[in-house]
């Protein structure tokens, strides 16, 4: 039997060149990286389910302008400003997919002028330093799960179970003139004593890490002639509390002392307490924390100053 040989004609040869094109620009089509890597789509929110972060009853927002660091695999850091239109944008510098691997990104906030040191914040709540212009304390961290994709779906989603959330926990107080105190003008300071008051954030990893130092966040206040006064919250590490949180008011140049029971398991992450603390001129009558919204300074009505002792 003779074996039949294939005929080059012109009309062959371009049924074959049209197959080879047909299949690669198949090929090219299939992959993402075929014009090159592929930057990342960043969107992002405020968690407004797994923990109580919310203002006046409305869901947390980021505005235009706020900037969020996108970490890649634990290493390298992406800074992504939200826009007027709503979008986030990294400038010349997004993260780009460099290949059809899975990356892991995690991310975090905080107000611009706390600034890492060798990718860590050192916290130390015995100070509370507070934005005068959006009224943001600096050791309020913002940060997210753990979101995995790769180059066939670029987009990196920080909203619904993956959005940010509170890292440190919110204390608040709300004074309330008792009986022999017509008003609060005289109320000068408060010191929660006693506390843990150190911890250090991991810019990279995004993890908390509380310390040990036991010590006292002593506030001074700004009085009014009112009846009820609430002022700016305080951030504190999150923490378990064995026995009672002790605290001092100083009012008419006495300080009255009394113990507080903590929140049923401690002082948790992303939870905001309030307590209210009636003064008398015998002394401290304290309830039980509530939990309530997180607050901003800014969020405050009818809130006394308050700057650290």
């Amino acid at each position: 039997m003779k074996a039949t040989r294939l005929k080059w004609t012109p009309a062959v040869i371009m049924a074959l060149t049209m197959t080879l094109a047909a299949c690669n620009n198949e090929e090219t089509a299939n992959d993402p990286l075929a014009d090159g890597p592929v930057a990342a789509q960043v969107t992002a929110g405020i968690s407004g389910t797994r923990i109580r972060v919310s203002v006046h009853g409305q869901s947390a927002a980021f505005t235009a302008g706020d900037v969020i660091h996108v970490v890649a695999d634990g290493t390298a850091a992406y800074d992504y400003t939200l826009q007027d239109g709503g979008s986030w944008s990294a400038g010349s510098n997004p993260y780009y997919f460099q290949d059809r691997n899975g990356v892991s990104f995690r991310a975090w906030y905080a107000d611009p002028a706390l600034i890492p040191a060798a990718n860590v914040i050192d916290i130390d709540t015995k100070s509370q330093t507070v934005n005068a212009e959006n009224g943001w304390n600096q050791w309020d961290i913002l940060v997210t799960p753990v979101v995995s994709t790769s180059v066939s779906s670029p987009k990196i989603n920080f909203t619904g179970d993956y959005a940010f959330s509170h890292i440190m926990s919110q204390v608040s107080f709300v004074f309330k003139a008792g009986n022999g105190i017509s008003n609060l003008a005289a109320l000068t300071g408060y010191t929660v004593k006693d506390v843990t008051t150190d911890a250090s954030f991991n810019t990279q990893s995004c993890d908390l890490t509380t310390g040990s130092t036991s010590g006292n966040i002593a506030m001074t206040v700004t009085g009014e002639a009112d009846k009820q006064v609430d002022y700016t919250p305080i951030i504190m590490v999150p923490q378990t509390v064995s026995g009672t949180l002790n605290l001092e008011v100083t009012c008419n140049g006495q300080t009255y002392k009394t113990a507080l029971n903590p929140p049923t398991g401690g002082l948790q992450a992303g939870y905001s307490y309030t307590y209210t603390v009636t003064i008398s001129n015998t002394g401290l009558e304290a309830g039980n924390a509530t939990i309530n919204d997180w607050f901003t300074n800014s969020d405050r009505d009818g809130s006394g100053d308050v700057t650290l002792q």
